[in-house]
């Protein structure tokens, strides 16, 4: 699926409300219809790649893709040192805050702790990752190699000092250590708001149990099940948020 569809939805969610926006098959989509985008990026520029792989795919088949071909050749060609790679996806299920509605699949680096990530920075940053993908794709079609051109799954290179760059959203706003040297396997987690209060700490659970690499050429991973499924612990943690807001009201 094309990014530039599921941006436009995010743009459309957008004017309804600012505060977030969406990247995904369509405006409430299922959370496991978000894509997988891959990104590369060194001190001379970056290298995004719409994967066309949904979550819920990669679940099921695992990752196996080349990024070979001109447009990685251009990057490359930039002659860019310390390139470092993530894996992500986002997607907004409604416009609040509240656990389940903003979601990210990410790579975690073996830096990152477990969670030092609270939810007012994790919801701009995921707004702000998915108009980066918008941007990718707008700058695709112009050049000739995006949707008007029949291409379903684009590749960028974006330069250092540009729009199209990706360092900072690929870390969430430089919140999150997202990003492995290339040829270091990195585990891939998925984050969540856990409740509406914008101090508090986001959920963050581990997404598989494979780890994903990239050696230079293919991002690969094996198929796996979810452990465990990513919207229990969503799910769990609305359900004790609303316990706790009757019970407040009830002492109120």
């Amino acid at each position: 699926m094309q990014i530039k569809k599921i941006a436009l939805a995010a743009l459309a969610a957008a004017s309804f409300s600012p505060a977030f926006a969406t990247i995904a098959t369509g405006w409430e989509a299922a959370t496991g219809e978000a894509e997988l985008v891959f990104i590369a990026y060194n001190d001379k520029g970056s290298f995004t790649k719409d994967l066309g792989i949904t979550t819920n795919q990669f679940l099921a088949q695992g990752l196996n893709v080349s990024v070979l071909g001109s447009e990685y050749s251009r990057f490359q060609a930039l002659g860019g040192t310390g390139t470092v790679w993530s894996l992500q996806a986002t997607n907004q299920n409604d416009f609040g805050a509240n656990p389940y509605e903003i979601n990210t699949w990410i790579t975690k680096n073996s830096s990152q702790v477990a969670n030092n990530l609270i939810n007012s920075l994790f919801n701009n940053a995921s707004q702000n990752l998915a108009g980066f993908f918008v941007q990718s794709d707008l700058s695709a079609n112009n050049a000739g190699i995006g949707l008007d051109a029949g291409v379903n799954n684009i590749e960028w290179t974006g330069l250092v000092g540009t729009e199209d760059y990706a360092n900072g959203y690929t870390n969430l706003g430089n919140t999150y250590g997202a990003s492995s040297a290339v040829g270091e396997a990195a585990d891939i987690v998925y984050l969540t708001s856990s409740s509406s209060f914008a101090s508090q700490k986001v959920l963050v659970v581990p997404f598989t149990t494979v780890k994903v690499n990239f050696d230079g050429s293919n991002i690969t991973a094996a198929a796996t099940a979810a452990v465990p499924e990513p919207s229990t612990y969503a799910m769990l943690i609305a359900g004790l948020c609303a316990v706790g807001f009757v019970a407040r009201r009830r002492q109120a």
